[in-house]
């Protein structure tokens, strides 16, 4: 894919997904500004070639001006925007404090919403991209997860909500929806979850134990103090089926992929469904359930041969669409 060498701007830099962004759109000729918090982030950011870092942190307006002033300053405008910073987090709902829950959604989702809105004007001038970093959490939910994929249903509904507003600017809004990929989110949200764990009440308090359990045990590959796994066992995982206990994570890469088709492509999509099969087959089971509970109603109930006939006019006009 041959593109022109623009400026993108990629939040949360210092690591995993935001980190193999920024190299990959960088070793592409493109100007990166990549923001990260910490001060050893942003010195190994600027070893880059290609990466002029910012310290930023999405919940702090003047940090923001201050990134978005330093960017028109730089007179090469810009026409990419990342938005990748995020929290991650689990625990039963009832035991996340009113903090906690302003915490994650401050990051996940009004960050991404200031970003947008203090950087639309230069993204508009230059009829760019804004890319969202999601999960494929926005589609589907589960208990201990609820604030989490609360926040990624949120930056679904921003993502189509922008898109429909600066579409006809000239500014097309994506979102990418990765499954399990290799980051520091979770390690970083690890203190937080096992204190929730830990302040669970009944009636949640026996689950949470089992679900701290897990996390504690120092032979288990969810224990944050766990070491690598021997080649044997390694192997061993490998070759069994993914299933829910036996998560694979995915590499970064296949994240940086989609962000720049995203960016780039002539027709980007509105959404990138990114990980393993069987991620993506837990997706799909999620969104025939939604499927089905909205004809479930007394104003629509087709029969599912109509259904499954509509499903497939719909895939034949957006397969014709692709061709013209």
């Amino acid at each position: 894919m041959k593109v022109e060498q623009h400026s993108v701007l990629v939040t949360g830099a210092s690591s995993g997904i935001g980190r193999s962004i920024a190299e990959r759109l960088a070793g592409l000729g493109h100007r990166v500004y990549a923001t990260a918090r910490r001060a050893a982030d942003l010195e190994a950011l600027a070893a880059l070639p290609g990466v002029e870092p910012i310290e930023l942190d999405v919940r702090d307006p003047e940090q923001i001006e201050r990134a978005r002033k330093r960017i028109e300053d730089d007179g090469r405008g810009l026409f990419g925007l990342v938005n990748n910073a995020g929290l991650g987090g689990l625990g039963p709902i009832a035991a996340w404090t009113d903090e906690e829950l302003r915490e994650i959604f401050e990051v996940n989702v009004f960050g991404p919403v200031r970003m947008s809105r203090v950087f639309l004007p230069l993204l508009t001038a230059a009829r760019g991209r804004i890319v969202n970093i999601g999960s494929q959490g926005g589609s589907i939910a589960m208990g201990n997860y609820g604030p989490y994929t609360m926040t990624k249903h949120a930056l679904e509904a921003f993502t189509i909500a922008l898109d429909d507003e600066v579409g006809p600017h000239g500014v097309r809004v994506s979102i990418v929806q990765p499954g399990g990929i290799v980051s520091a989110i979770g390690d970083n949200g690890m203190a937080g979850t096992l204190s929730r764990l830990r302040r669970a009440q009944p009636p949640f308090e026996q689950e949470a134990r089992s679900f701290l359990a897990a996390f504690e045990s120092p032979g288990s590959a969810m224990s944050p103090s766990a070491a690598p796994p021997d080649a044997e066992a390694a192997a061993r995982r490998a070759a069994e089926p993914e299933s829910a206990t036996n998560r694979k994570p995915s590499s970064p890469e296949i994240v940086a992929v989609a962000v720049l088709d995203a960016l780039f492509s002539a027709n980007p999509r509105p959404r990138y469904l990114v990980g393993t099969r069987w991620e993506g087959e837990r997706v799909l089971r999620m969104l025939v359930e939604r499927l089905l509970d909205a004809n479930d109603c007394p104003t629509l109930g087709y029969p599912v041969e109509e259904l499954m006939e509509r499903v497939r006019a719909a895939a034949q006009a957006r397969a014709g669409a692709a061709r013209a």
